[in-house]
């Protein structure tokens, strides 16, 4: 199972559910792999939406996407620490606090901080007595503060 190929076969039943793929993560032992789906709309997420796209993504991975290894499926919303999975997911949180963990160089380096710009390469952070700037390609992982 690929992200990206699961994504392009449930994003479209997503939407016409009126929710938005925040994003995906797989993970476990490939005879027993865990794919939780994260979702997204303006209101907010409920227990509800979750059970109705649970249901119609579980439909759409066993019919289209001819998975053969076993999966369990868990659907939820990102939450307030959400994490960043996607480059355009920064834009409309300029000005919010976000814990970013990424490669500086050869080392792991985890900042805190305002993020104050998004380019086509990367994100701007402000710290309390300087700027960081870090590439896309180097974030580990990023996550909202609240």
């Amino acid at each position: 199972m690929d992200t990206s190929n699961i994504k392009k076969a449930i994003e479209t039943d997503i939407q016409s559910l009126g929710c938005e793929v925040w994003g995906l993560e797989l993970f476990g032992r490939k005879s027993n792999q865990t794919l939780r789906v994260y979702i997204d709309k303006e209101d907010g997420i409920s227990v509800e939406d979750c059970e109705v796209v649970s249901k119609h993504v579980s439909k759409v991975l066993d019919v289209e996407n001819d998975f053969s290894e076993n999966y369990i499926l868990e659907v939820s919303s990102p939450g307030l620490d959400r994490k960043f999975f996607y480059e355009d997911q920064y834009q409309d949180y300029l000005g919010e606090e976000l814990k970013v963990s990424f490669f500086d160089t050869d080392n792991k380096k985890t900042v805190r901080g305002v993020l104050s710009q998004v380019t086509p390469h990367g994100i701007q952070i402000n710290l309390e007595q300087e700027t960081q700037e870090i590439p896309f390609s180097s974030i580990i992982q990023a996550n909202l503060i609240i």
